[in-house]
C-alpha cells in the first residue's frame, strides 16, 4: 500500500474511533435510551399510576350526593296509603288541615263521608288496650229474630254497620239481625234533620225506596215498629253553639226528634244507641270526646226519665281513657272496623235477651271524658 493511502486509512480509523467514543458517551448520559432507526430520539415515557391512585381517579368521576340532594330526593317518597286522615275521607282531611280554632262550623263537622281505608290499621295509634276484646267472628243466633220489623237510623257509622250486616247475611246467615232495615246516610245529623226537608236541594236525609225522609216520618213510611236511633254527634257538635254549649244543644235536637217520632207514630218504640268516640289523637274545639260523652250523658238522663231504652255501644269500644281504641278504628279517626261491629252485635243480642226475659235496665250513668 502506498504511503498516501496508509495516511488516509489511519485518519479514517481515528475518526471512526472518535465517533464511537462520542456515541457511547451520549448513550451513557441518557440512561441507555434507544435511538430509533430514523435517528430521532424517543420521548421520555409518562410516569406510571399506581393501583391506589387509579382507584382514586375513577372514584372521583362518581357524582357526590350532597345533603341537600338527599333531602330533595326524600321529598318524592310517596305518602303511606294508610295515612291517618286522607285516605279516609276527603272532608275529614279538610278538618285535619284546619286549625283547632275552626273558622267555620263546617270545618269542625266534616266527619261526614264514608271512609275508604282498609278495615284494620297496620299499627295502633293509642297506647292502651280496648275495654272489651272483640270476638274473632260472627255466627247466626236465634236472638236475631228479636230485630224483625226494626229500623236502624244514623250517619256514616250506621252506614258501615249496614254494609257489614249485608255481608254477614250473604256469608253467614240471611237471618243476621232478623229482617232489620237500615235507613242511614253519610253526612247526616240531627241538625240536618231539623233544617232540611225532602224538597231541600242536595239534602242528606236518609232514603227509603229512593225517596228522602225526615227521621220522624220513617216509621210510617217503612211500617217498622221499632227505631234504633244512633246518636250521631260527629256531624252535629261543630254546627251549633260553643265548646261549652254544643253538647246540650245537640241533645235538645235529639229530644225534639224523639218527640216528633212519638207524635207521628205513637206506637213506635224508640231505642237509642250511644254516640261513638274519636281516637286518641283527634280532638277539636267543639268536636271532641268530652262533648261526645256529655251528649251521651244528657240523652241517657232523658231516656231514664222517659222510659226509653238506651244501649251503650260506645264505652266498650274505648281504650279505657275515653278514646276510641285504635284497633277498632278503620281510619284512625272515628269510623269502625268489622271487629268493632262484632261487639255491637254482642251488645244488641244481649239487649234482645234481657228485653225478652224482662230484665233489661238502662245504665244509670255513662263515663264522662276529658
Amino acid at each position: 500500500m502506498s504511503k498516501p493511502l496508509r495516511v488516509i486509512f489511519c485518519l479514517l480509523s481515528v475518526v471512526l474511533v472518535a465517533s464511537m467514543t462520542v456515541a457511547c458517551a451520549f448513550l451513557w448520559r441518557n440512561g441507555g435510551s434507544a435511538v430509533k432507526p430514523n435517528g430521532n430520539e424517543s420521548k421520555t415515557p409518562a410516569p406510571e399510576i399506581s393501583i391506589e391512585e387509579s382507584s382514586s381517579a375513577e372514584e372521583s368521576t362518581v357524582p357526590v350526593i350532597s345533603e341537600d340532594s338527599e333531602q330533595e330526593e326524600s321529598s318524592f317518597i310517596p305518602e303511606s296509603s294508610d295515612s291517618e286522615e286522607e285516605s279516609s275521607v276527603a272532608e275529614s282531611s279538610e278538618e285535619e288541615s284546619s286549625s283547632e280554632e275552626e273558622s267555620s262550623l263546617e270545618e269542625e263537622s266534616s266527619v261526614t263521608v264514608e271512609s275508604s281505608e282498609p278495615d284494620e290499621p297496620e299499627r295502633p295509634i293509642g297506647g292502651t288496650d280496648p275495654v272489651v276484646v272483640a270476638p274473632n267472628g260472627i255466627s247466626a243466633s236465634e236472638l236475631d229474630e228479636y230485630f224483625n220489623e226494626s229500623l236502624f237510623v244514623g250517619h256514616s257509622v250506621m252506614v258501615h254497620f249496614s254494609t257489614r250486616t249485608s255481608g254477614w247475611r250473604t256469608k253467614v246467615s240471611p237471618d243476621i239481625l232478623g229482617n232489620a232495615l237500615f235507613c242511614c246516610t253519610s253526612s247526616f245529623s240531627f241538625y240536618n234533620n231539623e233544617h232540611q226537608t225532602p224538597d231541600t236541594p242536595d239534602n242528606v236525609l236518609p232514603k227509603y225506596r229512593g225517596s228522602a225522609y225526615n227521621i220522624e216520618n220513617l216509621p210510617e213510611a217503612t211500617g217498622r215498629k221499632t227505631v234504633y236511633l244512633g246518636l250521631m254527634g260527629l256531624n252535629d257538635l261543630g254546627m251549633v253553639g260553643t265548646a261549652d254549649t254544643c253538647a246540650e244543644i245537640v241533645a235538645e235536637e235529639v229530644f225534639r226528634c224523639i218527640e216528633a217520632i212519638k207524635t207521628n207514630s205513637p206506637d213506635t218504640e224508640v231505642v237509642i244507641l250511644a254516640a261513638t268516640y274519636l281516637t286518641r289523637d283527634k280532638s277539636f274545639t267543639k268536636l271532641n270526646n268530652r262533648n261526645m260523652s256529655l251528649l251521651n250523658k244528657y240523652v241517657l238522663d232523658y231516656c231514664n226519665e222517659n222510659g226509653i231504652a238506651f244501649i251503650d255501644v260506645a264505652t266498650p269500644l274505648t281504650d279505657g281513657g275515653g278514646y276510641l281504641a285504635s284497633v277498632y278504628s278503620s281510619d284512625a279517626y272515628c269510623h269502625l272496623t268489622e271487629r268493632a261491629y262484632y261487639i255491637w252485635m254482642d251488645i244488641l243480642r244481649d239487649y234482645a235477651a234481657k228485653k225478652t226475659a224482662g230484665t233489661w235496665a238502662n245504665p244509670e250513668s255513662i263515663p264522662l271524658f276529658e
